[in-house]
């Protein structure tokens, strides 16, 4: 994903690429080839930091890294830092990049690029708009363990509402194996429901189904929205059946539909200049969001752990999944550790090895 941050700061015109940090040579040589950039590459981030001393820095590492990094990070006082969503790997953690952040008064965003989707601007907007009338539940299907995936659809929930707050959460989780996704604990399959403010519920049903998607069906008491990263259907009394919508985006070709990374990717670059020259209030991925999002994630296993509804905010800090496996709680009864995201560490890595971009 920081490939994809430099891409949208590239697209955007707006910055200078300056300098490197990671583990591998072989990386940063690769990022410089494919980007045609004269970067000043660095093994350790902290020697890039005190040299550098760039005004904007983004945390790419595997999600164990993102809080060790961004307090690491914000030391130096950036202006501003872009770390890769989920915000951390605990609740807890996420707090503490919270803290250090304000003490060092760096503007946090955290990289859940899709609130920058023309369709589901378009949707968010119809929301406002009364389209639907009163939304009264929307219903995501998602893959790949809670964390990684699901943790953009918590976040869209809440863009959707007008980040609305969650007000409870219930869920449930099985896990069997011993599965890991960017070496954070992830479940096999879990389901969830969320409360909001307004009355409005959402669902997620993570690894239950065959597919799943970035997206939602939105129920309303007036009619029905379907949003995907690129399109958007509306039903209601004066549309006649679906009515298609395909917003054209802002930075991409619009031949070319690249919308996921580009287009939404270079929009929160955009918007991140903005918000540092003070041409724009805030940032739609502004730390707060992401924090919220992730503690509704964790709130769907402090749900599973304690078999009970829980009131937002989460107050429990650690992780509950670990708690549970690690406690016996939830044992792993096929024992044998697997890292699904393995394929993308280089050499005999098969595991995390605090791989650091920035």
């Amino acid at each position: 994903m920081a490939r994809r941050h430099l891409i949208g700061y590239q697209h955007s015109g707006r910055y200078e690429i300056i300098a490197l940090a990671d583990l591998h040579e072989a990386a940063m040589q690769e990022y410089d080839g494919e980007f045609d950039l004269q970067t000043t590459h660095y093994s350790d981030a902290r020697e890039m930091m005190e040299k550098e001393r760039p005004d904007v820095v983004s945390i790419g590492t595997w999600h164990s890294g993102h809080a060790e990094w961004t307090i690491a990070a914000s030391a130096y006082r950036p202006k501003a830092i872009l770390c890769e969503k989920p915000m951390a790997d605990t609740p807890g953690r996420a707090e503490q990049m919270l803290v250090a952040c304000t003490r060092n008064d760096v503007k946090l965003v955290i990289g859940h690029q899709r609130r920058f989707l023309p369709a589901y601007t378009l949707a968010k907007n119809l929301i406002a708009d009364g389209a639907i009338g009163k939304v009264e539940w929307i219903h995501s299907l998602g893959g790949q363990g809670l964390p990684n995936f699901c943790t953009h659809q918590t976040d869209m929930f809440r863009y959707l509402l007008g980040d609305e707050e969650c007000v409870w959460v219930m869920g449930n989780v099985e896990r069997k194996t011993d599965r890991y996704e960017r070496e954070t604990r992830i479940e096999d399959r879990a389901v969830a429901t969320f409360m909001f403010e307004s009355g409005a519920k959402a669902s997620i049903l993570c690894d239950v189904t065959d597919s799943w998607y970035q997206g939602a069906k939105i129920y309303g008491s007036e009619g029905m929205i379907d949003v995907t990263t690129t399109d958007l259907r509306l039903m209601n009394s004066s549309t006649n059946g679906w009515e298609e919508h395909t917003p054209d985006p802002q930075h991409a070709d619009p031949s070319e539909r690249q919308f996921e990374y580009l287009e939404a990717g270079t929009a929160q670059a955009v918007e991140l200049a903005d918000w540092l020259e003070g041409e724009a209030e805030t940032h739609r991925g502004e730390a707060t969001h992401g924090y919220k999002a992730l503690q509704m994630i964790h709130a769907v296993y402090e749900s599973a752990r304690c078999h009970e509804r829980v009131e937002m905010p989460l107050q429990t800090r650690v992780n509950p999944l670990d708690v549970m496996v690690e406690s016996g709680q939830l044992p792993v009864e096929r024992p044998g550790k697997y890292e699904i995201r393995a394929f993308r560490l280089r050499g005999e890595g098969m595991e995390s090895d605090q791989e650091m971009s920035s």
